[in-house]
């Protein structure tokens, strides 16, 4: 499984790269800022299986970031990891949805090991 993380938070994107290391999985990219995934997958949608994103970054906003995912009829699942209240993290996959993205549900930062395992399990090999 192909997985980006994207958070502009350096400590986060340790901490998910270091769960996701812990749960078996190898092929984990991660980035700092919205522009770079969204050029890989501009060239090649398929780049990442899984999505890992944060929504609130400050050079695009996760909201932001969907909407480039729709426009590039990207194949993967998006889970959304953040740390904005309940409401904001219900409302996400909501919305993605409603763009036809996958999504396998959202994550409070930090994320638990458990918790990022039982949303990488309902993810079917594309």
């Amino acid at each position: 499984m192909k997985i980006f993380v994207v958070d502009d938070d350096p400590f986060a994107l340790r901490l998910v790269a270091r769960q996701l290391e812990t749960l078996g999985m190898t092929d984990v990219q991660t980035f700092e800022a919205a522009h770079q995934p969204l050029a890989l997958l501009g060239m090649d949608p398929s780049a990442a299986d899984v999505i890992l994103l944060d929504l609130a970054m400050p050079d695009m906003d996760g909201m932001e970031f969907i909407q480039q995912l729709a426009r590039l009829h990207y194949p993967g699942t998006v889970i959304f990891i953040s740390g904005m209240d309940d409401g904001i993290l219900q409302l996400a996959p909501v919305l993605a949805r409603g763009l036809h993205l996958r999504v396998a549900g959202a994550l409070r930062k930090p994320s638990t090991p458990e918790h990022l395992r039982e949303l990488l399990a309902t993810i079917a090999p594309n």
